[in-house]
């Protein structure tokens, strides 16, 4: 007998996996990755899926029994490190075995994933770690939250549509839906001339989408001139994900919705500018900056920045919103032909002939004001500025008098939207950038329509754009402000508004905040964000950035790893002076931890980092710029701002609350699935549902019984709010009546122009010393928290009867099934009712209060209270007195006349708000609580509570796959 034969002696090889890293529109090594390309993400979050690729590719050449290993960075990141999988074989690996398993593994990698970029290397042991691109935090949960969504929605078909599953995935759309258009807002703020727009340009080309990406990503874009059906109403299209950003915007804030969405687009889509196109070369000369130090000269990436001509003007007018969006596309939003009136009437009573006047105006702002009103003036209308500026009060006794020139009058109140065709990144961002430089400046270069466009860029209110660029995805929102130090009173009050909305504030500065100019202080502690930041510094941001990069000292080649190592020291001394200001400037001793700690301060280099990221090296071996540079890049101090926004928009947007919903609703069906109870009730009550007639009957009935607990919420919730408004509310107006009589009879005699009435500025009016605003309004501040307060334990008490009443209906409605029957099984307890559907109830009672999107929360009550008092100030006190031609006198009358109709109109204004919050938060619990076909969603949870408790069933595969989702969340 022959011996068997010998078994060849498996060896191990060990194959790293690790994302690349990709060149950005402009050739530059991008930091960033999206969750969803990421092999790291797919191990994490699909580790079954991965693992079959792994087998599939691996059995193509001659390697099995696959085990994943994973190697984490020091960093304390979880999706930081490197993954490794470790086969066994019988044969040798070799470099072309390497070479084939490379070529399948990225095929089967792109047939079934969306892992478009992959390093695949074989490695001794897994100490052989490299640098990968950063996964945003954000990034990471709405990919599982998506994830999750498109499983739970693919399982439900296979196990008879399970409610439990249907809740679940409906519970993860909600919360993407709420995130979707929610945006955390950062503020960009120092004076003129420190940088604002160059920084952002190169934080934008670091992080864009490259030609491919931009392609793929736009292959399903909806343009709305071509794709939108002529027949389709704006309820219909707005929802539709594949259109532009501007577009649903618009859709979104319709009044109408019936209306036709073509109908309501195509007026407002303008055409691109044709750009001859270039190639990114304007980028090239970067690399050489950190190479050989040389002198860098780019073009702007997308915002305008100074140039030789006109150099000595503020760069930025307005306020510019820039946001994340696939295809590049803008918004551009003109004041109106009333608002421009009532900003240049300025020019009139701004120059009103009183000795008195001087003495109640800040004369460093009148001089600004005057300049530039002058300004506008010219562009905005064809009246002649008189060399007597005193003249011009004859001439125009009212705004109203001033007539804007045709031109003006045909964009006035206007938006715009320029949307790119989303098949060439290059030609759709040189056409943005060209329009962005003609809307924002006075640079352009073609004569002929410079003059239009100092027309536009003199109306301008507002600017939005969305562009392909990942330092802005996962609902991060930058700001960039006009300076503080140029700024006329129109722009002024454009920061001092966003300083009120923000959620974070970015300060620039040369060297350090401590020696930055007083103006920019001022500006910042004087505002709304200084004042939440002080009362909730868990919520909000304050960074303090350096940006000493154009001074000789502080630019870096690549022979100074050793000088650029001070910065650590440095930076510490920095911090411990800009705090120790901070406190000083708060009237603190020293500062809370909590309020320390949500302050930044750093030094930023962004051409070093930009730079070193632009060198050339061959295509996958990218990671080595990081290996070798790593020095450098650590103290260029970009890479911890962009991980220190990412950690911070986390945190605020809460995305790891909506994962816990759904793995709580997960980890309960799991466990109702393994139940072994059976209830001769539950079959009885089914046994009703089985006739398609009866079931029909019955659930009409149980919709019809929650309908009128709806009904009933309603009008209770209503009752409430009148109640508060006419006693809490209605008496502290009368209280701030008798304060703002006060303040006014101590403050008339100083008003000395009626331009203290401006409507524009809502009596904020930085030109004058006396704010009438203030002389209305201080002393509410808060008494309006109270308020609030108020409104809120209403709420919670109506939202904990009404949660009583639907557990109690539902009991009722059960046992009458088992009473219609003719049972005499025990009757179902309330215990029961609420341990199946608790949870669900709770979950929906939450949407009425609201997450992200218009929560009934303090914040929204606040801007609907102040919005109320702004309505009722400009229509009895600011307008009258601005409008007619009365004198400065009349003008005071009518306010003391008015200002108790003006104060007590508030509450009537603000319950109005409240009513319309109500309306909206009470449709979204209507969609938590009823299908669209008006079915009760708990009754349907009993009914699938009876089906699991009534007969047995082979739970096995659900139950597998609902583990692994368990663990995905």
């Amino acid at each position: 007998m022959e011996p068997a034969p010998k078994k060849a002696k498996l060896s191990n090889v060990l194959i790293r996996l690790c994302d690349a890293f990709t060149r950005t529109d402009g050739n530059i090594i991008c930091p960033l990755i999206k969750a969803e390309n990421s092999v790291r993400v797919l191990y994490k979050l699909q580790k079954k899926v991965l693992l079959r690729i792994v087998q599939k590719a691996g059995a193509a050449n001659r390697l099995t029994d696959p085990t994943f290993l994973w190697k984490s960075a020091a960093s304390g990141r979880k999706m930081e490190g490197n993954l490794f999988v470790e086969y066994s074989t019988s044969q040798s690996f070799k470099e072309n075995n390497l070479k084939q398993y490379q070529k399948t593994m990225a095929q089967k990698l792109t047939e079934e994933s969306k892992v478009k970029h992959v390093l695949i290397d074989c490695v001794r042991d897994t100490e052989e770690i490299i640098p990968q691109p950063i996964i945003s935090e954000t990034s990471f949960e709405l990919h599982k939250l998506k994830l999750c969504y498109e499983g739970l929605m693919e399982i439900s078909k296979e196990f008879d549509k399970e409610p439990d599953l249907i809740v679940a995935a409906d519970t993860i759309k909600s919360n993407l839906d709420d995130l979707r258009g929610q945006y955390t807002k950062f503020a960009v703020l120092s004076q003129n001339g420190k940088g604002k727009s160059f920084i952002l340009n190169l934080l934008l080309l670091l992080t864009a989408d490259n030609e491919k990406e931009y392609r793929q990503n736009n292959q399903n874009l909806k343009l709305p001139y071509v794709n939108i059906e002529e027949n389709k109403t704006v309820e219909e299209t707005e929802e539709d994900e594949y259109l532009p950003d501007v577009v649903k915007d618009v859709l979104k804030t319709a009044a109408d919705k019936k209306q036709l969405a073509r109908a309501v687009i195509e007026p407002l889509c303008c055409r691109l500018p044709r750009i001859v196109q270039q190639s990114n070369n304007s980028f090239s000369n970067l690399a050489t900056y950190f190479s050989t130090r040389s002198r860098i000269d780019v073009e702007p990436f997308i915002l305008a920045q100074k140039e030789i001509e006109g150099s000595y003007e503020s760069t930025t007018k307005c306020i510019i919103h820039m946001r994340y969006g696939t295809v590049y596309q803008m918004s551009v939003n003109y004041f109106t032909e009333e608002e421009l009136q009532q900003q240049l009437f300025d020019l009139v009573t701004l120059n009103e002939d009183s000795s008195s006047q001087m003495d109640e105006l800040n004369e460093h702002i009148k001089e600004r004001a005057l300049e530039c009103l002058k300004a506008r003036f010219e562009i905005l209308t064809d009246h002649g500025i008189p060399s007597d500026l005193q003249e011009m009060k004859g001439k125009f006794q009212s705004f109203k008098d001033i007539v804007l020139s045709e031109d003006v009058q045909q964009f006035a109140g206007k938006t715009e939207l320029y949307i790119g065709n989303g098949r060439n990144a290059l030609v759709d961002r040189l056409a943005m950038q060209a329009l962005v430089r003609q809307l924002t400046t006075s640079q352009e270069e073609d004569k002929d329509k410079a003059d239009e466009y100092k027309k536009r860029i003199a109306a301008v209110k507002e600017i939005v754009i969305y562009l392909p660029s990942k330092i802005l995805y996962g609902g991060k929102e930058i700001l960039e402000m006009p300076g503080t130090d140029d700024s006329d009173p129109i722009a002024m009050d454009f920061i001092k508004t966003a300083l009120n909305e923000v959620d974070a504030v970015i300060v620039v500065s040369d060297f350090a905040f401590k020696i930055a100019e007083k103006e920019v202080k001022d500006m910042l502690f004087g505002s709304g964000f200084a004042n939440y930041w002080k009362e909730n510094p868990c919520n909000y941001k304050l960074m303090l950035l350096a940006y000493p990069e154009k001074n000789l000292k502080w630019q870096f080649g690549k022979d100074d790893s050793e000088i650029i190592k001070k910065l650590a020291e440095e930076e510490n001394k920095k911090r411990k002076a800009e705090l120790t200001l901070i406190s000083k400037m708060l009237k603190m001793d020293t500062l809370p931890e909590d309020l320390k700690n949500s302050i930044i301060t750093a030094y930023i280099l962004p051409v070093l980092h930009t730079s070193i990221l632009a060198q050339s090296i061959e295509q996958g071996e990218e990671y080595r710029v990081f290996q070798k540079n790593q020095t450098f890049l650590k103290y260029t101090g970009i890479s911890n701002l962009i991980t220190i926004i990412d950690e911070f928009v986390s945190s605020r947007q809460n995305v790891t609350s909506a994962t816990k919903e759904v793995e709580a609703q997960l980890s309960q069906f799991h466990r109702e699935i393994h139940s072994g109870s059976y209830t001769e009730a539950a079959r009885s009550v089914l046994h009703v549902l089985n006739n398609r007639e009866s079931r029909n009957i019955v659930e009409s009935e149980i919709g019809k019984n929650i309908d009128e607990l709806l009904i009933d919420f309603d009008k209770r919730i209503k009752e409430a709010l009148c109640e508060v408004v006419d006693t809490m509310v209605d008496a502290v107006l009368k209280e701030n009546l008798v304060q703002a009589k006060r303040n006014w009879k101590g403050h008339k005699h100083r008003i000395q122009s009626v331009g203290v009435f401006n409507p524009h500025f809502c009596g904020r009016n930085p030109v004058y010393k006396v704010l009438l605003y203030s002389v209305f309004f201080d002393d509410l501040e808060d008494k309006k928290i109270q308020i609030f307060q108020e409104i809120k334990f209403r709420i919670e008490g109506l939202r904990n009867k009404f949660k009583r009443k639907i557990l109690q209906q539902c009991t009722k409605d059960l046992n009458k099934r088992l009473e219609d029957n003719h049972d005499l099984h025990d009757p179902f307890t309330l215990k029961f009712v609420q341990d199946t559907i608790e949870s669900q109830l709770d979950e929906a009672l939450a949407w009425y209060l609201g997450k992200k999107r218009r929560p009934f929360n303090g914040k929204t009550m606040k801007k609907c209270f102040e919005e109320s008092q702004n309505l009722s100030f400009k229509k009895y006190i600011l307008l009258p007195s601005y409008r007619s031609n009365s004198s400065l006198e009349i003008a005071k009358q009518n306010t003391e006349k008015n200002m108790e109709i003006c104060i007590m109109e508030i509450k009537k204004l603000f319950l109005q708000k409240l009513f319309s919050l109500h309306k909206e938060r009470l449709k979204s619990l209507y969609g938590k609580l009823m299908t669209p076909k008006g079915t009760s969603k708990m009754w349907q949870r009993l009914v699938h509570q009876m089906k699991l408790i009534s007969k047995d069933r082979d739970h096995r595969k659900p139950s597998e796959i609902l583990d692994d989702f368990i663990h995905m969340v």
